[in-house]
This record gives structure tokens, C-alpha cells and sequence, in this order.
């Protein structure tokens, strides 16, 4: 038998990240449904665009009709005109960017409910492994800039795409000596951006990476805050949570220095071909071969490319930050989901009919060290068993293998002599119910978070007998009953309310085998023996398996379980083991003294 290590935490890569290629498809995919509506925004950005071409005609214009004293209809019909256009523009654009937003929206909530439907039926430990903060980041702070890109990518790229296709011959139709000048920015801009571009993907990267980091240290300070309190563990997670912005800060500077550096090359393009224009012109119009208003034509029309081009320039960095944020959000739908086995149903020679088994089970996260060592256990029906041990020893793992949240490297996982990854999840959760110590209000009404996973219907008086079975008369006595809004909007509960909370709704569930993986260890004090009571009711008549988060609930079961370095070394009832002299009993008098 290999070598079984303490293990209080697994740790593994994170979520996947999609190739380039994937992402694409993926989003094209998305936006498929959307064509009619962005050929029309399309058409709508490219008449915008030409609007802006006729001030500065209409200037240039001007211009000579003033150095030529023109009547002053001429006058008035330049104003008109450049008033006319400046107005018909804004509308359009406006219009425009209405359509963009009611393409964007959609289409970036589309992909952010496909990647949390994929998450909620991943392979078992996929997300535990990569931690809340990561799937929060890449369905929020990521889909945020999906949606940017969406909204203002393609109306920008149009825009500045017919501005530079109207004005280089524009500019040489005023004249071709004008028309070479303004070409001088194109090299220059493509030197800024052959700088640029294999500088900027490593490191947006990495910002997204760093952001994640920081989301999910953030999240499990935030759902540890109670025992990090109480175990007086909380400044060293302050210290975490400053590391963690640091980096943030850091990575943040970075991109800062690029985008200066890169703006600035951009700028000086601008000011070098500028200047030539102006020089040029100067010496055009002492030659007579162009008009001042038509080098002031050049001038504005060049001038009114440097928003969009500044535009684009702009839009390359946002599209390198959301390609690789669109690259993390479909990545998720690339990791592997759970899938019940194709297995025959008969039970097993070598399990027991009746009742939860493990048989052989072995177990390691991807290729860290063992952390379960051919664990034999049977748990009958109607027994209640404590499963007890030090950190790290292997309960909790157990007890997600033996409620089916992850399956087993070797050996078997059975409920009645059918393997529990044989079973469909449906059957799975009417049978077996897991409940950690990691709980979560969801936004809406207490009644709607007691009757989560509930698949018939529950009458009021069903949900008043299970509160006074696990003593929860308090929520009766919040604002609205059971009609209190929760969430962060809602009426704040606090951490041993939230776990009674949740003792309460598998009440309702009534499976037949219930895992309490430290359910109660959450609460102070004050509020443990309403726990313990609510726990101990819950599986009064069941299976259960309860990992002991203090002695005094072990001493009720029937059974003890004494585990150490992912294996079982001590197995019978309290006075049993009190009797042996053995593990649990040094335990105990460490716990009595």
C-alpha cells in the first residue's frame, strides 16, 4: 500500500482557459441569433460615420468664401450644413449604440448562464479545487468586459474604418502631395502596435489570473469570518487580503506603464504627420497649387481621425483584455461535467444489500499525495455514525465520497450494492444529503431557501413541523416569517441562523441518509446546544453519518469512528473506545480537561 499523507486542503489548477479558436466559435455562436439586428446597427454606424466627413468639406470651404468675399448665402449654407450633419451624427450614433447594447447584453448573459449551468453539473471537485473567487471572477468582472467589447468593438471599428477609407482620398483629392503626408502615421502606427501587442496578452493575462486570486481570498475570509474569530486567525487573512491587493496593484501599475508608453507612441505619430501636413500646405499655398481652405480641409480631416484611430488603438488593448476574458468564461464549459456511469445496476457479491459502503476506496486530488488508503466502511440503516480524527485526516473527504459530490481514484462507493456514480443525481440527492459547515442565503424569501432542491409541492404547515423538529421557532419571529426577504438587500442572517437555516431545509427534503460534515461547527457557544439539538433531529430515524465537530455530539451516535492519516484505526461506541485506551480515548480527555 502506498504511502497515505495528511491533507487538510487539495490544491489543483484552476478552472481551463479556452483557446483563442474556441472562444471565437463560441461567441460567434452566440451572436448568430443577433445577425439581423448588426447588419442593421452596421448600416446605421456607417451612415453616422459618413456625417462627420461633411465639416470639414464645409470648413474648407468656408474658408476660401471668406478670402474670396463669397455672398453671404454661401456662408449661411456651410453653417447649415455642418450644423445638419453634427446633428443628424449624433442621432445616429445614439441610435446606434441602442442596437449595440441590445445585442451585447443578451448575448454576454447568454454566455455567462451557459457557463454557470456548465458549473453547477461539473465533475465532482472541479470547482472546490478551483475555488468560489474563481467562477465568480469569470462570471462577473470577466463577462463585463465581454460586454464592453460588444457593445463598442464592432460600432468603432466601422467608424473609424469609413473615416479612413472617406478621408486618404479625400486627401488626395484636395491634393496628392497632401494625400503622401498623411500616409507618414501609417508606419509609425504599425511599428506602436508590433510593440505593443506581444506585450500586452501575457500580461492581461495575468491581471485576470491575479484578480481571480484576489476574489476568492476574498470570498473564503468572507465565509470563514466566524471562525476566523473565533480561532483568532484573522489578522493572518488580513495579511492574505493585503497580499493579494498588492499583487493586484502591482499587475494594475504594470498595465498602466504599457498603455502610457503605447499611447504616447501613438501620439507622437500624430504630432510628426500633423506637423507635415501644416508644413506642406504651407508650401503648397505659396506655390498656388492648393487653396488655404483646402489645406485646412486636410488639416480637420486628418485632425478628425484621431479620435478614431485613438479609437482603435484603444479597442486593440480592450479586445486583448476581453479575448482573454472571453477565453476564461467559455473555458468553463470545457471543464468535465459529472455524467453518471453506464453501470448495471445489480449490486455488488463483495458489498452489503443494504445500506452506504465504501469498499477499497482510495482516494487523491489529481496527482497530490493520497489522502484516503482503502477505506472499508458500512453505514446500516437507521445507525448513526461520528466520524472523528484531527485535520487533515481524511473525514472530509470521506464524507463527499460517501454523499456522491466526488467519486473515488480506486475502490467502490455504494448505496444497497449500487455504485452511487451509477446512479442518476436525481435518485442520488432523494437518497443522500450533504450538509457542510460552508452555507449560502440565496437572494429571495426564507420560504424560497428552505424549499431549494424541495421537487413537490411543501404547504405551510409541512414547513411549520419541520421548525419545531429542529427547534427553529425563530424565523417565525423574523420581520415577515417566512416571507422575510434574504440577501444582501434583504434581512442579514448571521452565521449559526444560516446553518440552522440550512439544517432545516433537509428536514423538508427527507432523504433517507443525511452527511453532516461539522454542520454545527460554525456556531459560538451560546448557540451550539440549539445546533446540536436541531442535528440530532434530524437524524432521529435515519442514516447518518456526522462529522464531529466537538466530542459532545460523538458521544450520542451509536458509532464512533476514529480516523487518522486517511485511514480508519479505531471503530466502535463511545464506551468502547473510552475502553480501549486508544486514540479517541486521549481525545476525549483532552476534550473533558
Amino acid at each position: 500500500m502506498s504511502a497515505v499523507h495528511d491533507r487538510a486542503e487539495p490544491s489543483a489548477p484552476a478552472l481551463p482557459t479556452a483557446s483563442a479558436a474556441a472562444a471565437w466559435r463560441a461567441l460567434r455562436r452566440t451572436l448568430r441569433p443577433h445577425r439581423l439586428l448588426i447588419t442593421w446597427a452596421s448600416v446605421i454606424t456607417l451612415a453616422a460615420s459618413a456625417t462627420a466627413m461633411v465639416p470639414p468639406f464645409a470648413i474648407g470651404i468656408l474658408v476660401d468664401a471668406l478670402g474670396t468675399g463669397a455672398p453671404g448665402s454661401a456662408l449661411v449654407w456651410c453653417l447649415a450644413s455642418i450644423a445638419a450633419s453634427l446633428l443628424g451624427g449624433a442621432l445616429l450614433t445614439w441610435y446606434a449604440r441602442v442596437l449595440y447594447a441590445r445585442i451585447a447584453e443578451p448575448t454576454v448573459a447568454t454566455l455567462r448562464e451557459d457557463a454557470v449551468e456548465h458549473a453547477l453539473h461539473l465533475e465532482s471537485g472541479i470547482l472546490e479545487r478551483a475555488g468560489d473567487g474563481e467562477l465568480v471572477s469569470r462570471v462577473s468582472d470577466d463577462s463585463r468586459l465581454i460586454s464592453q467589447a460588444v457593445a463598442w468593438l464592432l460600432p468603432a471599428l466601422l467608424s473609424a474604418g469609413t473615416l479612413l477609407v472617406l478621408s486618404v482620398p479625400g486627401l488626395f483629392t484636395l491634393h496628392w502631395v497632401l494625400g503622401l503626408t498623411g500616409l507618414i502615421a501609417v508606419p509609425m502606427y504599425l511599428l506602436s502596435l508590433r510593440w505593443y501587442l506581444p506585450r500586452s496578452a501575457p500580461l492581461y493575462r495575468e491581471e485576470r489570473e491575479i484578480l481571480a486570486r484576489r476574489t476568492n481570498t476574498f470570498l473564503n475570509a468572507f465565509h470563514g469570518r466566524a471562525m476566523l474569530h473565533s480561532q483568532g486567525w484573522a489578522q493572518t487573512q488580513i495579511d492574505a487580503l493585503e497580499h493579494a491587493s498588492d499583487d493586484s496593484r502591482h499587475v494594475a501599475d504594470r498595465v498602466f506603464r504599457m498603455l502610457t508608453r503605447y499611447f504616447a507612441r501613438n501620439n507622437r505619430a500624430e504630432f510628426i504627420t500633423m506637423a507635415a501636413l501644416l508644413t506642406s500646405g504651407f508650401f503648397l499655398v505659396q506655390a498656388n497649387a492648393a487653396t488655404v481652405g483646402a489645406v485646412t480641409t486636410a488639416a480637420l480631416l486628418y485632425h478628425r481621425l484621431f479620435d478614431p484611430i485613438s479609437e482603435v488603438v484603444t479597442l486593440f488593448d480592450m479586445l486583448q483584455e476581453a479575448g482573454i476574458a472571453l477565453r476564461r468564461v467559455t473555458g468553463v464549459l470545457l471543464a468535465a461535467r459529472r455524467t453518471p456511469l453506464a453501470r448495471s445496476a445489480v449490486p455488488s457479491a463483495s458489498s452489503p444489500a443494504e445500506g452506504l459502503t465504501l469498499s477499497g476506496v482510495s482516494h487523491r486530488f489529481e496527482t497530490g499525495p493520497q489522502v484516503l488508503g482503502n477505506l472499508d466502511l458500512h453505514l446500516r440503516d437507521g445507525q448513526c455514525v461520528a466520524l472523528v480524527g484531527s485535520t487533515g485526516a481524511g473525514k472530509s473527504t470521506a464524507a463527499k465520497i460517501l454523499s456522491g459530490v466526488i467519486e473515488p481514484s480506486s475502490g467502490t462507493a455504494a448505496l444497497d450494492g449500487t455504485a452511487l456514480a451509477a446512479l442518476d443525481t436525481a435518485t442520488l440527492r432523494r437518497n443522500i444529503a450533504l450538509i457542510s459547515q460552508e452555507t449560502h442565503v440565496f437572494a429571495g424569501t426564507v420560504r424560497e431557501n428552505l424549499l431549494l432542491g424541495s421537487t413537490a409541492p411543501c404547504t405551510d404547515a409541512r414547513i411549520q413541523q419541520a421548525l419545531e423538529t429542529c427547534h427553529a421557532g425563530w424565523i417565525n419571529a423574523l420581520p415577515e416569517g417566512l416571507d422575510t426577504l434574504l440577501g444582501s438587500d434583504g434581512h442579514q442572517l448571521t452565521a449559526h441562523e444560516q446553518q440552522h437555516l440550512a439544517l432545516v431545509r433537509i428536514e423538508l427534503l427527507n432523504p433517507r441518509i443525511i452527511v453532516m460534515d461539522e454542520a454545527t461547527a460554525e456556531s459560538g457557544s451560546s448557540n451550539s446546544r440549539t445546533l446540536d439539538m436541531a442535528a440530532a433531529a434530524l437524524a432521529a430515524g435515519r442514516t447518518a453519518l456526522v462529522i464531529a465537530h466537538r466530542l459532545s455530539q460523538a458521544r450520542l451516535a451509536h458509532r464512533i469512528i476514529v480516523m487518522e492519516h486517511g485511514q480508519i484505526i479505531e471503530d466502535g461506541s463511545h464506551e468502547e473506545l473510552l475502553a480501549a485506551g486508544g486514540r479517541y480515548a486521549q481525545l476525549w480527555a483532552a476534550w473533558e480537561g
